[in-house]
């Protein structure tokens, strides 16, 4: 397992999230089939401002198994509570172009108290099951459905095969939204953990006045370099500002 578990005991101090430290790269392949194992730490921005950190952990196994693993921990206007943390957690499988989740989990630590939601994946059979506690709800699972984790999977994908757009269903623990991500020019962007040459992708709402953008440079890393939001002049950014790739080859 890669080392987001480790991590979990130090998060208490947003700065802990910034301590791996990063170590070169090569250069990644163009399909997410292959293993790989990476760890990237980001800077959580409103308006300009810190507000949080995130750590993100992705392992792909050689039977195209994958966990992608996301803990935040808010700050400033942000943080709700005295250790008030979100970890997200995303399993399937993912070949090249198809990225399947077979589980979601989105957990949210509030001191004391942890609520748990979980999303599961019945490919075969075409349901989605939603979990919220006791509460269980089944609905029909269209192709293409994507977590709020895997989705990025299925971004990077198309920034890495140069595609120009792919329709997709991102589902919630409470709702599902279609949505569409189009590929945009490639442009030079910095964030704390360097310069890139990065492809932009636009992810298309249904609401007016918002807009949401990744940016992945797929020689340095399956997770975006930046993600933004924007509505009502405001503006929420995920910033990369460390990247690292886990010792050892998976298996």
């Amino acid at each position: 397992m890669l080392r987001l578990i480790r991590c979990l005991a130090c998060a208490a101090s947003p700065l802990a999230l910034l301590a791996c430290t990063p170590v070169p790269q090569a250069p990644l392949p163009d399909t997410l089939g292959n293993p790989l194992a990476v760890e990237a730490g980001y800077r959580l921005l409103f308006n300009d401002t810190l507000v949080g950190n995130a750590f993100f952990a992705l392992r792909i196994d050689a039977d195209h198994s994958y966990v992608l693993e996301a803990l935040t921990t808010p700050a400033g206007k942000m943080e709700q509570a005295a250790g008030h943390e979100i970890l997200e957690s995303s399993r399937g499988n993912v070949d090249g172009a198809l990225v399947q989740p077979e589980e979601f989990t989105h957990s949210v630590i509030d001191g004391e108290h942890i609520k748990v939601e979980r999303l599961l994946f019945d490919w075969d059979k075409r349901l989605l099951r939603r979990i919220d506690g006791e509460a269980t709800q089944t609905v029909s699972l269209q192709p293409g459905t994507h977590d709020r984790l895997s989705y990025l999977l299925a971004a990077r994908h198309l920034a890495s095969a140069a595609g120009d757009a792919v329709e997709i269903e991102i589902a919630s623990p409470r709702a599902s939204e279609k949505t569409r991500l189009e590929l945009q020019d490639a442009e030079p962007i910095e964030v704390p953990a360097g310069r890139f040459r990065a492809l932009g992708i636009t992810r298309a709402t249904a609401e007016n006045g918002e807009t949401r953008s990744l940016w992945f440079d797929v020689e340095a890393s399956p997770l975006p370099l930046r993600v933004s939001h924007s509505w009502d002049g405001n503006t929420v950014e995920m910033v990369l500002e460390t990247l690292s790739q886990v010792p050892g080859d998976p298996h």
